[in-house]
């Protein structure tokens, strides 16, 4: 019995041992797990703290870049109201330049169209000039101008005027106009010219006077033309197309060559809110109704 015992006591201090060394082993692995989480909190703190930095960093470099791009914004504005103003201005002068001078017709070679230069001898004295008009157009988008003081409107689609076209537009009141027999101004006369070769006609709109009130007179109405030019200065003649509808004042025509433009009535009988009736080579003083 006693040597039973003795070899448990043997065999119990054996596994005593062994828990004791696998004890040691754990306590010096824990203790190096305790130092390896201390390296990396101390590696995360010091990343996070580069972190924190670089973001500061960050913040401020982008504050003056933010600061630098409105001040350069600002700048840009500034240089850009300047040169609007500028370029305002030169547009200004050039129109003044050019609509204080009165108008001729003449002919160039190569153009599709006669066009109309500043000039003193096509206009006499019994013409009234009750205003003047400079479009400058653009060929790559399309145009709506309306000068609604005079009645005059023009469309320019896109590509019909190459860059920079200028287009002058007289307005007249009254003058010696000769009109076909049966016939009589309803509108002002607008001397049109344009600067350089059209690619595409225009649409020109104008204010006439006549109440429409059916579709009959509407057939009553064609747009004229005279040249400006003598010996048959402001002779007119009536122009194919055009349309016109029942409660508008304005008539339509596409246009590539331009003169001195207007509408006429054409018929016998009272004209709607109209005037009275002209004679082939009768002379009329034609106001803007």
């Amino acid at each position: 019995y006693y040597e039973k015992l003795k070899a448990k006591d043997a065999e119990i201090l054996e596994i005593k041992t062994q828990v004791e060394e696998k004890k040691q082993i754990i306590t010096e692995d824990y203790e190096k797990l305790k130092l390896k989480v201390a390296d990396m909190e101390e590696q995360y703190l010091k990343e996070k703290q580069i972190i924190i930095d670089d973001n500061q960093n960050l913040i401020s470099e982008k504050d003056k870049v933010i600061a630098k791009l409105t001040s350069n914004e600002k700048q840009i504005i500034t240089d850009l109201k300047e040169k609007e103003l500028y370029i305002a201005k030169l547009v200004k002068e050039r129109q003044e330049r050019v609509l204080k001078q009165p108008i001729k017709e003449t002919s160039s070679i190569g153009l599709q169209f006669n066009y109309l230069i500043p000039s003193m001898d096509s206009l006499d004295s019994s013409i009234i000039i009750a205003g003047q008009k400079l479009f400058i157009l653009q060929g790559d988008r399309s145009h709506s101008l309306q000068w609604e003081k005079y009645g005059f409107s023009l469309e320019c689609p896109q590509g019909a005027v190459s860059k920079d076209t200028e287009v002058a537009v007289t307005a007249l009141a009254g003058g010696n106009f000769k009109v076909p027999k049966g016939t009589v101004l309803v509108s002002a006369v607008y001397a049109i010219s344009v600067s350089k070769a059209l690619l595409k006609p225009l649409v020109i709109e104008l204010q006439h006077c006549v109440d429409l009130r059916n579709t009959s007179q509407t057939g009553c109405l064609k747009f004229v033309r005279a040249p400006l030019k003598f010996p048959n200065a402001y002779q007119f003649s009536i122009v194919e197309g055009g349309s016109f509808s029942v409660g508008n004042r304005y008539g339509c025509i596409e246009r590539d060559e331009f003169c001195a433009l207007g509408i006429a009535h054409v018929g016998n009988g009272d004209i709607p809110n109209g005037g009275g009736n002209g004679s082939e080579n009768d002379t009329q003083t034609q106001g803007i109704q």
